[in-house]
């Protein structure tokens, strides 16, 4: 969780200088055509952002986009000896069908960094939570010790501006000899307290203003916006353009608040509702995150004076353009939560919609691994899923992702079914069949790295990701780089997402050449057996020389069905590709699908 989470609140991070920026430049070139309140408002797609790395979840077999995904674990392959290749013996036959070659990552960056800042973060939230729970207290106090108004001729005049601002339900008010100047208290059942000291030192009119102020905070939920503001600094409390947003924004709350009662004035009093804000300019009770009030400072009452000075009531025109831009706005910026949620997620889950499934009971194929197994028969159209929890798990593919990596290849003419030969550049290879010219047949049953490394260098990288994003393919994250992102690193798929692309490979579905599609066909070749065919890819996630992740996809052809299938295995050594695939050959021998 530290992983995922600090990632994606790193990632956001990075982003809210920016949109902190736009918003600012929106407000300065754009800020005739908005509305006050528009103008507060469009701080509400600001406070969306903040949420992002929380909605992660919702973007989950969405995001195709390049992130820093290693920014925490740093996983990188890297030349180090394997073991040597083994094969096992399957149901089959005796021979080795299922050669394993694979070359283990190093994991660079130790996994207690992300650990330090989410305890270093969660920390920060543990002390803001105190302070704003201590302020609540505050709040709570106050208004206990506070007394509902008695005064009969302001409780009058408090009930005319109730209706005047256009409010129905009841608000009681009290006075209170705590504070200093007006505030509005309780986002859900919200209250107003006045200083006992201006029911007997302000003139009527000057009282008016400042509750027509208070209950336009009520009106428009003001005390409920702050409460999400409140939540927000205690999450980013670390980040200081969050708490300079907000400080812009709640003088945009009460520039907004001003205008509200503006509209409700005839012009001959704005210059009365100017003076009496100056009254209050130093007379300001501060209570954070819980209250508002008609105060603030000199330089901030200041601004308002002048806002107040230009007033003119809005044309429903203006409002209407005020709107688009609003509302484009917060749509430009809530499209981007997948890119800045969902992207940065270590791993996540396939939202899986198949119908017809069975469940399968083979725990004893898989000897205590961790694994999961899926089986799809085409012309039935029926799923068969050992452990369900895990075949939506999106994990590295490792070497299974060659399949498209050489189909994306011959589609692009780096290399063709007749001519796919390329030239072994010397380099010494810890396995003798790396060490000499490769075809696609010979790469693909020897799993030759650096032949499906120069197929994507030729490819391109950004074209790579196209087609992988064409074809639906997990979460194609190419972030991890060249030659790397494929093994234990950003690039991840489910076993039920391998088996759903392969069926649509062999049904021609992926929008590729039949001759290409065929090319691959027969490279996955592996035996036939009593009429059936079989074909298939291993691949084994080797990290600082443990096996821990191993893959067996393929299909079997037979006479009267074609199934589709896609093993894993997860372990802390003993995880491999051949080891997969000796799991899948057992559950086909005993299901008479393939074998003796």
């Amino acid at each position: 969780m530290p992983y995922s989470f600090m990632a994606r609140l790193f990632l956001n991070s990075l982003a809210i200088p920016l949109f902190f920026i736009l918003i600012l430049c929106m407000r300065k070139f754009l800020g005739s055509h908005l509305t006050s309140r528009d103008r507060y408002r469009l701080w509400f797609p600001f406070l969306l952002l903040l949420t992002f790395p929380f909605l992660y979840f919702l973007h989950l077999g969405t995001y195709t986009g390049y992130l820093p995904s290693q920014l925490f674990w740093g996983i990188h392959p890297k030349a180090a000896p394997p073991p040597s290749p083994h094969a096992y013996e399957t149901a089959v036959s005796g021979k080795d069908l299922f050669l394993d070659f694979s070359i283990s990552v190093i994991c660079n960056t130790p996994s207690i960094v992300p650990v330090i800042l989410f305890v270093l973060w969660a920390v920060g939230v543990v002390f803001m939570t105190m302070v704003t729970l201590y302020s609540h207290h505050q709040v709570r106090r106050l208004k206990k010790s506070s007394l509902l108004l008695q005064n009969e001729r302001i409780r009058a005049l408090f009930e005319s501006c109730l209706r005047e601002s256009g409010i129905r339900r009841d608000i009681p008010i009290y006075s209170s000899a705590y504070v200093k100047s007006p505030i509005a208290v309780g986002f859900l059942f919200p209250s107003i307290i006045v200083p006992i000291h201006i029911l007997s030192e302000m003139p009527e009119k000057d009282i008016r203003y400042i509750l027509l102020h208070e209950l336009s905070h009520c009106r428009h939920k003001d005390l409920f916006i702050s409460q999400l503001m409140a939540l927000a600094q205690i999450v980013y409390w670390f980040h200081p353009v969050v708490w300079l947003a907000f400080k812009t924004m709640e003088h945009d709350r009460e520039i907004a608040c001003d205008s509200s009662v503006l509209s409700m004035l005839p012009p001959e009093q704005y210059l009365d509702y100017g003076n009496t804000l100056i009254n209050f300019a130093e007379k300001l009770s501060r209570f954070p995150y819980c209250t508002t009030g008609i105060g603030g400072s000199k330089k901030e009452i200041r601004k308002r004076i002048i806002s107040i000075a230009r007033f003119q009531k809005e044309s429903k025109k203006h409002r209407m353009k005020s709107g688009v831009i609003l509302v484009t706005t917060t749509l430009f910026i809530a499209s981007l939560s997948p890119y800045l949620s969902a992207g940065a997620a270590y791993d996540g889950n396939y939202k899986f919609h198949g119908e017809n499934i069975n469940k399968l009971d083979v725990e004893s194929c898989f000897c205590g691994k961790k694994g999961s197994f899926v089986l799809y028969k085409i012309n039935s159209d029926q799923y068969s899923i050992y452990n369900e929890n895990e075949v939506t798990k999106r994990i590295s593919p490792d070497s299974t992702y060659k399949i498209y990596s050489a189909l994306a290849a011959l589609e692009e003419g780096v290399i063709a079914p007749s001519s796919s030969k390329l030239r072994w550049n010397g380099n010494t290879y810890p396995y003798e069949a790396w060490n000499e010219d490769q075809t696609l047949n010979s790469a693909m049953k020897y799993s030759v790295n650096w032949y499906f490394t120069e197929l994507d260098k030729q490819t391109g990288l950004n074209t790579l990701k196209r087609y992988f994003q064409n074809m639906g393919y997990g979460n194609s994250d190419f972030s991890g780089g060249l030659g790397r992102f494929w093994a234990e690193s950003t690039l991840k798929i489910s076993p039920v997402e391998q088996v759903e692309l392969l069926t649509r490979f062999y049904q021609g579905n992926l929008n590729v050449s039949p001759e290409n599609q065929r090319a691959i066909k027969d490279s996955l070749f592996i035996s036939s057996s009593k009429g059936a065919s079989l074909y298939g890819k291993t691949g084994t996630g080797a990290v600082n020389g443990k096996q821990i992740n191993g893959w067996f996809i393929g299909f079997v052809e037979a006479a009267e069905e074609t199934y589709v299938f896609a093993t894993n295995i997860q372990d802390t050594d003993s995880a491999s590709g051949s080891a997969a695939a000796k799991i899948t050959m057992e559950i086909l021998n005993e299901r008479n699908i393939y074998g003796n």
